[in-house]
């Protein structure tokens, strides 16, 4: 029905149900074309991100991902990285060019900045490089990984300054890169410590990172070099990086560096260790397992040989005691200590020992063994049995080639196959003392 009420205007009323369904049928229209656009982005997107390799057809797969969601950065990227796995030129600038893609949809996602740097590195296309790259920086300054590429490209191009303006906070945040790192600066700097301590290492953390990193390369000097070279300050500051730097000399062998870095980090260092001497050695200090271990008395009392401190000494007040109420020819090695000392070197082993009521056909005797691999290098005789006052022991030994420390240890002299060889009785030892016969041989 038309209604005016002038001239000029004419008004048109329709009723509701004649457009209703026409605005139904557009609103469903609309919702099965937007449901269209997503599903082809979704299986778009899944298609891609399930391709194969290169090598299994996997360029193809992800070619048809990109085509049903062209729109999607994703797509252009997986499809670049297999296109990237097929190196020849033809395929580096394919994969350049979806990277590119996946850019110009994402411009704020750093993943793909840094894929195009990459990619563009690989084309030779240094300039553009250093800018894709140098922008994935920007937009995650914190992450290791933008930073490791552009290090890495700078680094080929002879500007190492810059390079390790970018490889030192890689390294610093992610653990894995930090070895890497360092390698990167062996290798760059020529081996030439200073400089690479200037460059790479400004702080105390990381120059006690880059001690252990030459520890596991073997520069044991250098290692030491860079350890002295930061204050001792700085050292009890970094003091968990410094025990770790002296588990890793220990590991190695190393033991009289490891002695030294243990009396850097320690507070009171006249209480401490020290080379070619046995710590405790009269058993003064009560405290038999003090946190100086492996230099220390390392000590497991059982109950069937039971070890402890005793007021009846040979010198001094004190004396270590085994009371031993063994039935069999168990011969758990319960005592010992490291000693750092000089390779090649020949020393003069002394101590005294005292027995009561002792009774076995395989009584105790002290071994000095190679602390790097364990072998045998003397043995004292074996105590007599029965009950005997304070006797001297001695023995001289020569430590190998390559070796900077020895293990003191207590076992018992062996038995016959088919005896039990059980042992009873109380034995005491005092006044341990290590003293050089000869100079090093070189």
């Amino acid at each position: 029905m038309v209604q005016s009420k002038s001239p000029s205007i004419i008004t048109i009323n329709l009723p509701l149900a004649a457009i209703r369904w026409p605005l139904l049928f557009l609103i469903a229209l609309l919702a099965i074309v937007g449901a269209w656009f997503a599903e082809r982005w979704y299986v778009g997107n899944v298609i891609a991100e399930y391709a194969p390799s290169a090598e299994e057809g996997g360029i193809y797969m992800a070619s048809l991902g990109a085509r049903w969601a062209p729109a999607d950065p994703f797509t252009h990227w997986r499809l670049g990285s297999l296109e990237e796995e097929n190196f020849s030129a033809e395929n580096l600038a394919n994969a350049v060019r979806e990277y590119e893609l996946a850019v110009t949809l994402s411009p704020h996602d750093y993943r793909y900045w840094m894929e195009l740097g990459r990619g563009l590195d690989a084309t030779g296309d240094t300039g553009d490089a250093e800018k894709a790259l140098r922008r994935a920086v920007e937009l995650a300054p914190a992450y290791s990984h933008p930073r490791w590429y552009f290090g890495n490209m700078l680094l080929r191009e002879g500007r190492l300054n810059e390079a390790f303006e970018q490889l030192r906070p890689a390294a610093r945040n992610d653990d894995a890169m930090r070895p890497q790192v360092f390698s990167l600066a062996w290798q760059a700097f020529d081996k030439d410590v200073d400089a690479i301590v200037r460059v790479v290492c400004p702080s105390s953390l990381e120059r006690i990172q880059f001690a252990n990193y030459l520890i596991s390369a073997d520069a044991f000097d250098e290692a030491m070099r860079v350890w002295i070279s930061i204050s001792p300050a700085e050292r009890k500051e970094q003091r968990a990086l410094g025990e770790q730097l002296q588990q890793t000399l220990l590991d190695k062998k190393q033991f009289r560096r490891s002695l030294d870095v243990m009396r850097d980090l320690a507070p009171a260092a006249a209480r401490l260790p020290v080379a070619e001497q046995f710590w405790n050695g009269g058993f003064e200090d009560a405290a038999l397992t003090p946190g100086v271990k492996p230099f220390g008395w390392t000590i497991d009392s059982r109950p069937q040989v039971h070890v402890d401190i005793d007021k009846r000494p040979h010198g001094g007040q004190n004396s270590l005691r085994f009371v031993f109420r063994v039935p069999n020819k168990s011969d758990a090695n319960q005592v010992s200590q490291t000693i750092a000392v000089e390779p090649a070197t020949a020393y003069r082993f002394e101590c005294y020992a005292r027995t009561e009521n002792l009774n076995s056909a395989g009584t105790p005797v002290i071994t000095i063994r190679d602390a790097a691999d364990n072998t045998t290098l003397a043995s004292s005789q074996p105590l007599p049995t029965g009950t005997n006052d304070w006797q001297r022991m001695t023995f001289d030994f020569k430590t190998r080639p390559k070796s900077e420390g020895i293990i003191l240890s207590f076992s018992r002299a062996a038995c016959e196959e088919a005896q039990l060889c059980p042992i009873f009785g109380t034995v005491w030892y005092d006044d341990f003392n290590l003293q050089r016969i000869s100079s090093p041989t070189r």
